[in-house]
């Protein structure tokens, strides 16, 4: 028992010795100082200039380069404003090139399959105004040999987005029962549908996040992650009805099938229809990654105390 409580005894003074430490500490020469001295305020009160590359993700028909400039300010270290400019070059996916070589074609959707990359929408360029948000910042090393400062920040405002898609049209959807000379015109309205082009102005909102890594105190490097949803016909083809009723009776509903789907039974041959009208536009993400290179002015950041 006294063995016992000669143990428990110098327990108590070890715990006792241990929380006098911690005070100590505590009341040390670093008790009320700063938890960061001098620090480098990379953005605030800055402009920064940004060349940019980047390409577009998750696209089904055509994925677009982009090349543009960025210019952002910051009122602080952690927040911003900025506006951008990208233009864009146009490169066919692989579905793209399936469908040229392996779709019968002679349809009004893809009336020449070797056409079909004339048809798809494209992204031709994009204006973007947006806000920046910094929440955070921190130092990387990588080896041990390379050290920089970076932060992690989000943007999120609205794009104007330059968009060419097919050109609205509205055409008889089969040659069944007409004869060779309205059945050649209507194949070559067909084909000129395929070739005709419209562009507009979409308006959608943008939101992303990148990180930002600081190679010297005025230029740094940054990956750039960006979503910017808006509908567009990306195919080129009849994709939604506007008929609210189909089938041979008339009473099936029609969401979800193209007009030449729900005009197919009408025993009127003028009203079996294919067009390419706004309501054949779908929602899509739009997402893309960037690279880009900022260059900070004035070149000297603000230092804290």
């Amino acid at each position: 028992m006294k063995r016992l409580f000669g143990t428990l005894v110098l327990a108590g003074a070890s715990l006792a010795a241990s929380a006098a430490a911690q005070d100590i500490q505590i009341r040390g020469p670093l008790a009320g100082a700063r938890s960061v001295a001098r620090l480098v305020r990379y953005r605030e009160n800055r402009l920064s200039l940004t060349p940019t590359v980047g390409i577009t993700l998750q696209d089904e028909f055509s994925r677009e380069l982009f090349f543009g400039l960025r210019a952002n300010y910051h009122f602080a270290d952690w927040i911003g404003v900025g506006v951008g400019f990208v233009g864009a070059a146009g490169l066919d996916t692989s579905l793209t090139t399936q469908i040229t070589a392996r779709s019968p074609g002679n349809t009004p959707n893809i009336p020449a399959r070797a056409n079909f990359p004339q048809q798809i929408g494209r992204r031709d360029y994009m204006i973007d105004l947006y806000a920046t948000f910094i929440p955070l910042r921190g130092k990387f090393a990588l080896f041990q040999n390379l050290v920089a400062d970076l932060d992690l920040y989000f943007v999120a405002g609205v794009a104007l987005v330059g968009v060419t898609e097919r050109a609205d049209f509205s055409l008889g959807s089969q040659t069944t029962g007409l004869d060779s000379v309205a059945a050649n015109n209507l194949r070559r309205s067909w084909a000129n549908s395929q070739s005709a082009r419209a562009s507009r102005l979409a308006v959608a909102p943008t939101f992303g996040f990148g990180l930002n890594f600081f190679i010297n105190r005025f230029v740094s490097v940054n990956v750039e992650y960006r979503a910017t949803p808006f509908s567009w016909n990306r195919s080129g083809t009849d994709e939604n009805s506007t008929v609210n009723r189909c089938g041979a009776e008339g009473n099936a509903s029609c969401e979800g099938f193209s007009d030449l789907v729900s005009t197919y039974f009408e025993t009127n041959a003028a009203r079996r229809v294919s067009a390419v009208t706004s309501d054949d536009r779908t929602l899509s993400f739009n997402q893309m990654v960037s690279l880009g290179v900022s260059i900070f002015l004035p070149t000297s950041p603000r230092i804290g105390p």
